[in-house]
């Protein structure tokens, strides 16, 4: 599959994500319970659940593996007559992505038994309850943000923190392409500020809309939620700052010789990550029985639940190990923009008698979607970039 594709995937996977979760914490049956006991163990349930879904990527890896492996070895065996054209020739050997030469198996069984060498040993463990510690952090503080503010705002910032502290990452620790560097920084400084454009003018929309409201006595803007609106912005924003640490681990360990290591290899990661995750989530349950008993019966729970996992949670972690995969790490950082603008367009059509467009905010867009463009078009190799130790 083309990893064009992959992007798009990952997008719309985070999408229904973002919006199952925050329809499952803010839905008037939940907002009618005092209870703050409840809420908070909902938002324990939502990421545990989040990290159960990471233990269906190896059983289903495998099984494209299988079929890929299968694929190559009926084009490795395929029949050659002499009537065959050079560009039938062409057709039955195998692109760059799968070699055919005799070495390629020697390296895939010495990184299996690399692998295999590290699943008991201490460093191996490390590098998992590390990667588990990243990831928990920037998860929580997302599910919590968005509890208190809207998907849209949650999305902005988490998606705007991530690209930042990735992109800057990705060129100190040598990932990045070292071509048009001045070039790449201001292309990624207008997207910035068309996130910023995009940002301020919300506030101006929800006006239009009829969301919020002037006090007439002072003449200021009447936000209600306007604290835990900030208090969720500030904790998301350095919640997702994790996730640079972790996107460099995980290409210095996991994904250094991707043309080597299977699907399922990573996905086998990504699951113990889940598992380890899951552990330290355990402690908080004895006291959520309350929570427990709540959404036990409450079939639309599990409903958009089920929907949050399979297209969302997991389409979105099988999309971004493809397209990491396939293309340099730095191309990855363009979903987060991708995300920005997509959200958006989701809000006007989920939304469109809440929604209101306003100039600036389509020309906040427009900027943000000419960078991300440029920033693609820059960054995709189907080549991968020796990543120096």
């Amino acid at each position: 599959m083309d990893t064009r594709i992959y992007w798009f995937t990952a997008v719309a996977g985070y999408i229904i994500q973002t919006k199952c979760f925050s329809y499952l914490q803010t839905r008037d049956k939940h907002d009618n319970i005092s209870d703050d006991n409840v809420h908070r163990g909902l938002m324990v349930v939502l990421a545990f659940m989040y990290f159960a879904s990471l233990l269906l990527l190896s059983p289903v890896a495998r099984f494209f593996d299988k079929a890929k492996e299968t694929k190559r070895k009926r084009n490795s065996t395929a029949p050659l007559t002499l009537s065959s054209s050079s560009s039938d020739l062409e057709l039955q050997t195998l692109t760059e992505e799968e070699p055919v030469a005799p070495v390629a198996p020697v390296a895939v069984i010495r990184d299996n038994k690399i692998d295999s060498s590290q699943g008991i040993s201490l460093t191996y463990c490390a590098k998992l309850l590390t990667l588990s510690i990243l990831l928990l952090i920037p998860i929580m503080s997302y599910i919590m943000a968005l509890s208190m503010s809207p998907g849209f705002d949650v999305a902005l910032i988490q998606n705007t923190s991530v690209f930042e502290i990735t992109s800057l990452l990705y060129g100190v620790c040598g990932f990045t392409k070292r071509k048009k560097v001045v070039s790449k920084f201001m292309v990624m400084m207008i997207a910035l500020l068309g996130i910023l454009i995009v940002s301020y003018t919300k506030a101006t929309c929800d006006l239009l809309a009829g969301k919020l409201s002037i006090n007439e006595k002072t003449g200021e803007l009447n936000d209600p939620y306007l604290f835990d609106r900030l208090k969720s912005s500030l904790l998301c924003g350095l919640g997702a700052l994790t996730m640079g640490p972790f996107a460099v681990f995980w290409n210095r360990w996991f994904n250094k010789r991707s043309q080597n290591v299977s699907l399922s290899q990573q996905c086998s990661h990504l699951s113990m990550i889940g598992i380890i995750c899951m552990v330290m989530l355990l402690p908080f349950f004895p006291s959520m029985m309350n929570t427990i008993s709540a959404i036990y019966k409450d079939q639309q729970f599990w409903f958009f639940s089920l929907v949050s996992v399979f297209l969302g949670t997991w389409l979105h972690a099988v999309s971004l190990l493809q397209v990491n995969r396939k293309t340099s790490p730095e191309y990855s950082t363009t979903i987060n923009l991708g995300t920005i603008i997509f959200m958006g367009i989701s809000d006007w059509i989920c939304e469109p008698g809440q929604t209101t467009i306003v100039r600036w905010e389509v020309i906040g867009y427009i900027m943000l979607s000419v960078c991300c463009i440029m920033l693609s078009v820059s960054y995709y190799d189907k080549k991968r970039i020796t990543i120096h130790p």
